[in-house]
């Protein structure tokens, strides 16, 4: 009788101390930032039957309410709900700057901007000439006494259609440097994962120890943008979406490179291919749209908060544009 109360007490110290070698999840992701690109005055690109500026609410607000469905713990910050300009702003740039800076007052943990592509080409598609023959042609050539006639073989050009055939969504990231807007982004905003909350420093922001701070944290929300925005790509090829890939830059984007947290620009399609803007303004396009991206931060979330996240393995599909 002794020896079966030793063997259950210790089966029960093995199972009590097995329950707690397990860590607790958190709530990594309090807030995300969702940023419906362009608006009423910065049109954005357009395509046969929509303009930029439309599509992206519509996704973005979806995108939000979705977000809300699946996570009703985190909090999500749009950065315009209306066609107007964000913060009143009357040019661009003090209309990307709003933007950041909403991120920024929000403390947000992930930054979401939503936008559709564009090619050079006109929408839908153009007219372009080729040369199909020659045929002899009389010109005059020289000047003054030394003009005279001579048969040349001349070009026969002919008209043809050419369908604007690119198609294909992308994500872009900021290229991480070791000075960049990012760097002072980062310093003027409280860290959103958690991962350092002493209230007690007062940071100069201008140190070398502050700035020695923010290029870590530039490197980790670089890896953590690039994991999320992997994640993103792989969805949409589930669904048999042709993608581009993850893509970096290191200017033309303000709004990545000014936000302090961990921040994605999702490029939906080109609205200049004519199926692919039929795709991204139908229900069933953006639903499916914004089902991927959910489906790509459940993905994310779940790996920050079991702790499985390997920050140092960027994805294969990291490209420099």
């Amino acid at each position: 009788m002794a020896a079966l109360l030793i063997v259950t007490g210790m089966l029960s110290s093995l199972s009590f101390a097995t329950v707690h070698q397990t860590p607790p999840r958190t709530n990594t992701i309090r807030t995300i930032v969702v940023d419906p690109g362009h608006n009423g005055t910065f049109h954005g690109t357009h395509g046969l039957i929509s303009k930029e500026e439309d599509v992206t609410l519509e996704i973005g607000l979806k995108l939000g309410e979705a977000i809300k469905k699946a996570f009703p713990d985190i909090k999500v910050v749009y950065t315009r709900t209306t066609d107007a300009t964000v913060g009143g702003a009357t040019t661009l740039k003090d209309d990307l700057h709003n933007r950041a800076d909403i991120a920024n007052q929000a403390k947000g943990d992930l930054f979401i901007s939503i936008h559709c592509d564009a090619t050079p080409q006109p929408a839908g598609g153009y007219y372009a000439k080729r040369v199909i023959g020659h045929k002899r042609k009389l010109e005059y050539v020289g000047r003054g006494k030394r003009k005279r006639k001579k048969w040349v073989m001349a070009p026969i050009y002919e008209s043809y259609w050419v369908k604007n055939m690119r198609i294909g969504a992308s994500t872009y990231i900021w290229k991480a440097e070791k000075t960049t807007d990012k760097v002072n982004a980062i310093n003027h905003t409280d860290e959103g994962d958690g991962e350092i909350q002493d209230s007690t420093v007062d940071w100069d922001t201008e140190s070398p120890e502050a700035k020695i701070r923010a290029q870590l944290y530039e490197q980790k929300y670089f890896k953590k943008s690039a994991i999320f925005a992997a994640m993103v790509e792989d969805e949409f090829q589930k669904t048999g979406r042709t993608t581009l890939g993850v893509l970096q830059r290191d200017k033309g984007i303000q709004v990545l490179q000014a936000t302090g947290m961990p921040s994605v620009l999702i490029e939906t399609g080109y609205l200049t291919n004519k199926e692919e803007e039929e795709y991204l303004n139908s229900d069933e396009g953006q639903n499916e749209v914004v089902k991927n991206i959910v489906d790509a931060l459940s993905r994310y979330k779940d790996q920050l908060e079991t702790g499985k996240t390997s920050v140092n393995a960027l994805p294969d599909s990291l490209n420099q544009r």
